[in-house]
């Protein structure tokens, strides 16, 4: 795809993104939206199944602060040590950093108060303001920048089609179990997902033309 078309798409999720958080800001700050509710609803009842409460309690433990930490450091060992990925290291740390002081600037704006209802035992006290999910912002980073490092490196279409559609669904797992467990209303994690697109997108076309400029000199 071309470079400018990454800032286009970029540019859309962002206006997505601020859209999402001028409503919430204004109307929904102690409150969900509309469609909030029937899903935070539906995750309720599935939490009668002990297999769904292991597995995504687990899954969103391990993108919190400290999994969240490991799983970063991981990433960018194998970038750096396995495949010699220098540029993909630095980019990947700086949008994890990035992402890290940017939402927790936006949560601190927006003040928005964590659902009450429907949170399993272990996640009553969770602290912090609510928009955007911080867990689905770095979930979206992560998974987002393995998915356009390993772009220009499969060859065929369907590869790289099969890794997008598993990176989503990564994504969405990580989105849905912060529904799941109570802390954060749907429209946190879209909110989170669209903040993470963005980064991922208005700085792809910067990390390729470093990418680029390292191998001709090479």
């Amino acid at each position: 795809m071309n470079k400018k078309n990454y800032y286009i798409l970029g540019t859309l999720t962002t206006l997505a993104f601020l859209i999402l958080t001028v409503l919430v800001k204004i109307y929904y700050t102690h409150a969900p939206l509309p469609f909030d509710s029937p899903i935070q609803n539906w995750a309720f009842h599935l939490q009668s199944s002990s297999g769904l409460t292991f597995f995504f309690s687990h899954m969103t433990n391990i993108f919190g602060d400290k999994g969240g930490i490991i799983v970063a450091v991981l990433l960018a060992l194998v970038l750096y040590l396995i495949f010699k990925e220098k540029k993909a290291t630095i980019w990947v740390a700086t949008m994890v950093i990035s992402s890290l002081l940017i939402n927790t600037a936006i949560k601190m704006i927006i003040g928005r108060d964590r659902p009450e209802i429907y949170r399993l035992a272990a996640f009553a006290n969770e602290a912090g303001k609510s928009f955007p999910s911080g867990h689905s912002i770095f979930a979206t980073i992560i998974f987002g920048s393995i998915f356009f490092i390993c772009l220009r490196k499969l060859k065929n279409k369907s590869s790289k089609i099969a890794l997008g559609i598993l990176c989503l669904i990564l994504i969405a797992t990580v989105m849905f179990s912060r529904i799941f467990v109570g802390v954060h209303y749907p429209s946190d994690t879209i909110g989170g997902f669209l903040e993470g697109m963005s980064l991922l997108l208005l700085t792809y076309p910067t990390f390729i033309k470093y990418q680029e400029a390292a191998k001709k000199a090479n």
